[in-house]
């Protein structure tokens, strides 16, 4: 398999995996999901030309029931460390990144709640609004759900600014959450303190949220007009102090990482007699200075870290393996267990990941298994006990065949199975693509759920995506299904219609094609611009050159574009549906950026990355190698064969004074 459709299949993955975990319903364990993570950081570090294709993000998309606020600075996530010696080469990053010979940082530490992540707003030192994370760039605003949270106050008595954010995390105490959940039948208990937390402050009833015992405990700030507030983090956890936000008790400064580690091992040890769920420790370099200046990358911070705690484990047995089915026919097993209580968690089900790994854990049913719950997410079976095992039961077979009845294909070099049966031949494809299809990143058909696809599907009302948008002509059929009506058809065919005016990176992720993701999506429609632009190459014999001069667009997305399209049914329906919906046009100044520009040789005023985080702040587009459609090339000592090209090409070149000038 080649190095970018590795990794291009890998940021899929991890796309979709943050998605769920987003949405509160995760399918993999931490420990798994970190395993992936950290696959696909070292890919990164180790091949630089991949850092076109990095475009992960954080968090998933605002629900469509609450106002949607864009934050003032995003909500960024963390990234992970799971050793002394990881946190040690990320810190050694920051001042190399700074170039600073001064490694003698104060550290802050503190836990790292496992929570739901809310962001609140003063002005004129009054609360303003809450808002929730959401993607990151765009929250949810729901101020009147944590008015009554222990922990907010609603005015800052001591405050110099006019304008702050307090970030945090809502959470339930653990015997908070154990009364709150016995006040429920058992299958509508939640599962964690978390989900819980989640979904009493999405309540659309704000006495709901109000009546149950939420806290609420400061970890950061964004945007403050009085950049003179608070100096160092310890500053800041003075003033959540003076101002009366609840802290945890925990936080500390050291001026070295091995002391500071010592006392994360010392948390690490009495976790579970800690009140509140913790699934880590938070590092930060205190100096909000140095802050500012080591910024962001695109999904994290460069001065702090979550320094992980390991995973909690227990004995099941396993009493059945099921096959699960993908859009692209991917099939994943899953474990259904013996009912488990792993760190206060119910725990029934657990992934297999693939199954090669069935066969190299040699996992069987009826077996008695180690099940792990890494970062108290999804767990996964971690080994057998083998001297529990009775000789009677058998070693797990690979199927042959999908639950469709299609064979099952393995394509060289992937460890994933296939159904060899096309989309509409295999009911379980079907039923992924549709869900795909309406889901919030694509089409965004807010009550088109899995299970009312599935009643349509069985009355013959769908049958391929074209169909959802006659589903306004079966009004008599769809509200006499069970636990429908009249007011839900409403809110449907309401639903389907807002959905016709839409983008087109929407539409073209929402055909859920293998390798074309959102940011591929994206690159795409930036290209063609608009509908008209779209079905004429679409059907030009020159598609694949147009799409081979879409800068980060790989050879695999180009050919599963290609492939569908040539298929007639789906060029038919394509066509059929873009003529329903209404795309918005991209015009030419909401292109961003509108020049590239490419860093070459070493500089010395600041790190290339910082270099190119200056660029881009200012609206350029950041090349990966020297063509004729470069604009500018920045040069520094020890220039090789980019700076040739660049002056054989007639390229703009500038040195590190004129591009400091350029951008100042």
């Amino acid at each position: 398999m080649k190095l970018e459709e590795k990794f291009l299949k890998l940021k899929d993955k991890l796309k979709k995996l943050n998605k769920d975990y987003y949405n509160f319903n995760p399918i993999i364990n931490d420990s798994d999901y970190d395993d992936l993570k950290k696959e696909y950081d070292n890919l990164l570090s180790k091949n630089p030309k991949l850092k076109q294709y990095d475009d992960l993000g954080i968090g998933a998309s605002p629900s469509s029931k609450f106002k949607k606020f864009k934050h003032y600075e995003p909500m960024l996530s963390l990234s992970n460390s799971f050793t002394f010696e990881d946190s040690e080469d990320f810190f050694d990053k920051a001042y190399n990144y700074l170039k600073s010979k001064n490694k003698n940082y104060v550290f802050n530490v503190d836990c790292k709640i496992d929570g739901v992540s809310l962001s609140l707003i003063y002005k004129n030192y009054k609360l303003l609004k809450a808002i929730t994370r959401g993607d990151g760039q765009v929250g949810e605003e729901i101020t009147e759900n944590v008015i009554g949270i222990e922990g907010i106050p609603k005015i800052l008595k001591n405050c110099k600014s006019d304008l702050i954010e307090i970030r945090g995390e809502v959470f339930f105490l653990r015997t908070d959450f154990e009364k709150l959940n016995n006040q429920f039948e058992i299958k509508n208990q939640f599962s964690n303190p978390r989900n819980a937390a989640s979904g009493s402050l999405r309540q659309l009833d704000s006495k709901i949220a109000n009546e149950r015992p939420l806290r609420f405990i400061p970890h950061g700030y964004g945007k403050i007009s009085n950049e003179k507030e608070f100096l160092n983090f310890e500053e800041f956890l003075s003033f959540c102090k003076k101002n009366n936000f609840e802290q945890t008790g925990y936080a500390k400064s050291y001026d070295n990482l091995k002391n500071l580690y010592d006392y994360i091992n010392e948390i690490e040890k009495k976790r579970f007699s800690i009140d509140f769920d913790v699934d880590g420790m938070v590092i930060k370099i205190s100096d909000l200075s140095l802050q500012r200046m080591l910024g962001n990358t695109n999904k994290f911070p460069r001065w702090a870290i979550a320094a992980k705690f390991n995973s909690q484990e227990a004995l099941t047995q396993v009493e059945k393996i099921e096959l699960q089915i993908g859009r692209t026919g991917a099939i994943t097993p899953v474990a259904r267990l013996k009912p488990i209580n792993i760190g206060g968690v119910i725990v029934s089900n657990a992934t297999l990941h693939n199954f090669d790994e069935i066969i190299r854990k040699d996992i069987r049913i009826n077996d008695f298994v180690w099940v792990k719950r890494a970062g108290d997410v999804i767990p996964y079976v971690s080994r057998v006990d083998k001297q529990k095992r009775n000789k009677f039961n058998k070693k797990f077979e690979i199927p042959k065949k999908c639950l469709c009845g299609s064979k099952i294909t393995k394509i060289n070099d992937e460890t994933v199975i296939r159904c060899s049966a096309e989309k509409n031949k295999c009911k379980y494809q079907n039923l992924e693509a549709f869900k795909h299809f309406v889901s919030k990143k694509a089409m965004n058909i807010d009550g088109l759920g899995e299970k009312l696809i599935e009643k349509l599907i069985n009355l013959n009302l769908l049958s391929n995506k074209l169909d959802i948008y006659k589903l306004e002509n079966y009004k008599d059929k769809i509200v006499k299904l069970d636990g429908f009506g009249e007011k839900s058809f409403i809110n449907l065919i309401n639903s389907i219609n807002n959905s016709k005016i839409t983008t087109l990176s929407r539409y073209i992720f929402s055909l859920g094609l293998r390798y074309l993701g959102e940011n591929n999506s994206e690159l795409i429609s930036l290209y063609f611009k608009n509908k008209t632009r779209f079905k004429e190459f679409i059907q030009s014999k020159k598609l694949r050159e147009q799409l081979e001069n879409i800068d980060g667009l790989g050879e695999k997305a180009i050919n599963s574009f290609i492939n569908y399209f040539s298929e007639k049914s789906n060029l038919k329906e394509s066509f059929a549906i873009l003529d329903i919906i209404t795309i918005k046009e991209i015009e030419n100044n909401k292109i961003t950026p509108n020049k590239s520009i490419l860093f070459t040789g070493i500089l010395h005023e600041m790190s290339r990355d910082r270099a190119k985080e200056l660029a881009k702040k200012k609206g350029y587009k950041i090349a990966s190698n020297v063509s004729k459609n470069l604009d500018i090339l920045v040069y520094g000592e020890k220039s090789g064969s980019k700076l040739k090209k660049a002056k054989d090409l007639k390229i703009n070149i500038l040195n590190e004074k004129d591009f400091l000038n350029l951008i100042n």
